[in-house]
């Protein structure tokens, strides 16, 4: 009997072989085109969706941009600033070097003492360190420039004056409305909430019908048993496919990108809210740079005429080292006071252009 059933189980197979012959060998080459032809709106709405996301990297090249140069203009001036600063310095020691010859000489004539010349000697000594900071800072002030400008500016020299032209600065309302026209930020967080706009619709065709164009050509080999045969062949036809369920992945996932879009509203308004603190401060410190150098106007030639004053009177016996002394203090800090009231409003005007989207 067992060998009755394997005699009848040969038999079976060669019969189904016959019909069904087992596969050798398959050549293909195929060329498939697919050509959507109604897609509920997903095909332009990604184009544009493209097209917003290419001018978001234009938006964040202009911001970057914008930032380096208010931080090199500022770097620049920082430069002037401790080269007016390392000056007075210079120019307060050589005072009180001429000051200690004076006292020396007076020494010699018999009309000044031990005490004057230790005072002048203590005087310059006193001097010496402002002039070895203020040298220090312009080397630092030069670094961080030419670190802004990538090396370029190692051993460039660096020229320009402080001295400007001091002009009222526009009202905040003004400032804002050009800040929300030009400044890039939120030219970026336009184009981002126009991107996810169109993925919204994007997303809610996700579950939708949509038609499609199919066609190819290829050439096809074949190889059954004892049989053999190769040619070209062809395909076309218009298809409809429908997702009737898959789990509601479509529906979180638009559900997903209008929270995206709701984010990126509560973004963008706040950052409006950043840009009007930066414009209101932006103007209140160039009000405030123009008073401190309406104050201090004329207080540097007065200050001269001082130390001259004094000066005058030590020679004739009528006037104190301490006058002189303090003389040339007030003129010092006058100078200095100055030279820093003009870098912090040429530093607030540039701020300001900042603010405005302008640089």
């Amino acid at each position: 009997e067992a060998g009755n059933l394997r005699q009848a189980d040969s038999s079976m197979n060669a019969f189904f072989q016959g019909f069904f012959p087992t596969t050798q060998d398959v050549r293909t080459v195929d060329v498939a085109v697919t050509q959507p032809i109604f897609t509920w709106g997903k095909v332009s709405a990604a184009v544009r969706a493209a097209k917003q996301g290419l001018q978001t990297a234009d938006d964040q090249m202009d911001f970057y941009r914008q930032g380096a140069v208010r931080d090199v203009t500022i770097a620049f001036y920082d430069v002037l600033l401790a080269r007016e600063l390392n000056r007075i310095a210079v120019q307060n020691l050589k005072q009180k070097e001429r000051h200690l010859d004076e006292a020396k000489n007076k020494y010699t004539l018999g009309t000044a003492t031990d005490y004057d010349i230790l005072a002048a000697e203590v005087g310059v000594k006193n001097a010496q360190p402002e002039v070895i900071r203020t040298e220090n800072l312009i080397r630092t002030t030069r670094e961080r420039l030419n670190f802004l400008l990538a090396g370029e500016a190692e051993g460039l020299p660096v020229e320009g004056t402080l001295l400007g032209e001091v002009t009222a600065p526009p009202a905040v309302d003004a400032v804002i409305a050009s800040a929300w026209d030009n400044r890039p930020e939120l030219a970026e967080l336009k184009h981002r909430a126009a991107v996810a706009k169109e993925l919204v619709k994007i997303e809610r065709a996700g579950d939708k019908p949509q038609i499609e164009f199919r066609g190819g050509v290829g050439w096809k080999q074949l190889a059954a048993g004892g049989l053999q045969g190769n040619g070209k062949t062809w395909n076309v036809g218009v298809y409809l496919t429908f997702p009737f369920y898959d789990g509601r992945r479509s529906y979180g996932r638009m559900v997903q990108a209008e929270s995206d879009q709701r984010t990126l509203d509560i973004e963008t308004e706040k950052t409006r809210d950043a840009i009007r603190l930066e414009a209101r401060t932006a103007v209140d410190a160039v009000h405030e740079a123009q008073a401190i150098l309406a104050a201090l106007a004329g207080t540097v030639e007065q200050a001269r005429r001082l130390l001259f004053m004094a000066e005058q009177g030590f020679g004739f016996g009528v006037k104190t080292r301490l006058d002189v002394d303090d003389a040339q203090l007030n003129l010092s800090q006058a100078e200095a006071n100055l030279a820093r009231a003009q870098r912090d409003y040429l530093t607030a005007r540039v701020t300001l252009e900042w603010v405005q989207g302008k640089l």
